[in-house]
């Protein structure tokens, strides 16, 4: 059993390279599951098009509020469930995108998301963003299991 954690990052836009470094230190993996939660414009796509550009991919990154699913290389899938919700997002199949090799990530993921995931096997990482109104600041607050 993994230990459950809990690890914050208090970034600007500026440092989002470095706390993307971090963050992939500790999923330790090239390939993972990752749950992006914010408010609107909390920074959900613009963390995707930082994690995008780790990897020297120079593909426009835009949020799939209408797509559903943006594939950027040959191995990141970015996808956001805000417009058709859960059940849609499995009726369409794209739960089962999760078993290919790659980073998944994905917007205005929520606990019954998660719920799921535990139940058919799949491990995650929880990107809780946190932004504050009054500062060019954001919280990175990412964990292994769904923060409440």
């Amino acid at each position: 059993m993994i230990k459950k954690f809990v690890k914050k990052f208090k970034v600007s836009e500026q440092v989002i390279p470095k706390a993307i470094s971090e963050i992939l230190a500790i999923i330790n993996s090239p390939s993972a599951i990752i749950l992006l939660e914010g408010d609107l414009g909390s920074g959900k796509t613009t963390f995707v098009k930082y994690f995008v550009e780790y990897f020297d991919l120079n593909d426009n990154v835009t949020s799939p509020t209408f797509t559903i699913q943006n594939i950027y290389g040959a191995n990141i899938f970015h996808y956001d469930i805000y417009q058709i919700g859960l059940n849609d997002f499995i009726k369409l199949g794209l739960f089962e995108m999760f078993s290919e090799k790659g980073y998944h990530l994905v917007e205005w993921a929520n606990i019954d998301l998660a719920t799921m995931l535990k139940r058919y096997g799949f491990d995650f990482f929880h990107i809780k963003i946190i932004a504050n109104q009054d500062t060019n600041y954001r919280i990175y607050q990412v964990s292994n299991e769904w923060q409440i």
